[in-house]
């Protein structure tokens, strides 16, 4: 119960418990939630006729995408001063061009690359003039074969656009994607990297906090009362769980309401195994601050244990069956607790059934480190 007090009095840690969870929970739910792309054509249309009008009006027909329409002396003047870094020019007798099946070509500037949102711009605007040359084309080839028959241009043009527009609705070729290691969904490793992530923050605070304590002589003082070393030794050891536990179901609890992500039977699974996980990070960061002479060797000792973890463990990506990070990441906790949440969150407690290994891992963690804690502790016990 002390160090609970302690922990509800410290509102630097109730804010960085609490609050940080929750921040950071917004902040990716704002930049993942959004579908599909937004942006902005910039179009110069130095043509005026009837093709670079239906080119312009494809374009805006695109979803996401805005366009602008500037002059020639507007877009030079704006590229010069970096206002944008893209524009398409449509050149004079562009429309006259591909009425006679004649090759024609659009002008794109740029300053630099042009950006990730020029790019993808480019790409659109060219998708769109293809299919736009392919119909003139088209048009003018039919024209050419049935001249002399009877047929109208307007007849020409209306054969044309129908067969185009059936080809449209049932397309000759269609695209499957398949997601290969994963979901394509950023919650399947995410969400549970960002968990682990926090959760791991209980090894730095945990460490420092025991340190901090023999180095003030609290712990001393504490040894001497009526409380019992192993009452003293499980207080901080479930504090640990308690500060890990509580930003785990601030987050699970935002995820798996405002994302609607699956049943009440995935997030007590969730939790659960987030507890375990908690378990086992609350249990390293004893063993740290049994061995550390000062806080910056806690700290630092923590940090790099915790970085070391992040990053070989797969945290934010696959890292694949095999290879030197694949066996890296067997040696962390991260990978192991991504694999339960993953199973937990998608699938449910019975998925959990599966995963004996990673509880086994975690569970070990917990046992072994606690066994090194606790004769670390009884080395300071018997050292006061």
């Amino acid at each position: 119960m002390l160090e609970l007090k302690r922990y509800v009095a410290d509102r630097g840690a109730l804010a960085f418990g609490l609050a940080l969870p929750i921040a950071l929970f917004a902040l990716m739910y704002a930049v993942f939630s959004g579908e599909g792309f937004d942006g902005t054509a910039h179009v110069v249309d130095l043509d005026g006729g009837p093709m670079a009008a239906e080119l312009v009006a494809r374009l805006e027909a695109v979803e996401g995408l805005e366009v602008e329409i500037y002059t020639e002396e507007e877009a030079e003047r704006a590229l010069d001063r970096s206002r944008i870094v893209f524009a398409a020019f449509i050149p004079a007798g562009f429309s006259e061009n591909l009425a006679a099946g004649r090759p024609t070509k659009l002008t794109f500037r740029q300053r630099g690359s042009g950006g990730d949102e020029g790019r993808i711009v480019m790409s659109i605007v060219r998708a769109a003039a293809d299919e736009l040359g392919a119909r003139a084309q088209v048009r003018a080839a039919v024209g050419r074969a049935t001249e002399g028959g009877g047929f109208s241009e307007q007849q020409v043009d209306e054969a044309v656009d129908t067969a185009f527009a059936e080809s449209g609705g049932t397309p000759s070729i269609g695209y499957e994607s398949r997601v290969v290691g994963g979901s394509g969904d950023f919650l399947d490793r995410l969400l549970p990297g960002v968990l682990v992530m926090f959760l791991l923050f209980a090894v730095t605070l945990n460490a420092e906090a025991m340190v901090a304590e023999r180095e003030l002589g609290t712990l001393e003082r504490l040894l001497t009362t009526r409380m019992g070393a192993n009452e003293l030794f499980a207080g901080k050891f479930l504090a640990g769980i308690f500060r890990a536990g509580l930003q785990a179901l601030v987050l699970l609890s935002l995820a798996f309401a405002v994302l609607t992500l699956a049943p009440f039977g995935s997030f007590a699974a969730s939790l659960g195994v987030a507890l375990l996980v908690a378990a086992a990070v609350s249990a390293v960061g004893l063993v740290i601050g049994g061995f550390a002479k000062t806080r910056n060797q806690a700290t630092w000792g923590a940090v790099f244990i915790t970085m070391f973890m992040t990053v070989f463990g797969g945290t934010f990506f696959n890292v694949g069956e095999s290879g030197a990070m694949a066996t890296l990441s067997n040696f962390t906790l991260n990978k192991h607790a991504i694999d339960l949440l993953m199973a937990a969150i998608h699938s449910g407690p019975g998925a959990l059934a599966d995963e004996g290994v990673a509880i086994g891992v975690l569970a070990g963690t917990c046992l072994l480190a606690l066994a090194a804690a606790r004769l670390v502790f009884r080395a300071v016990e018997q050292g006061r």
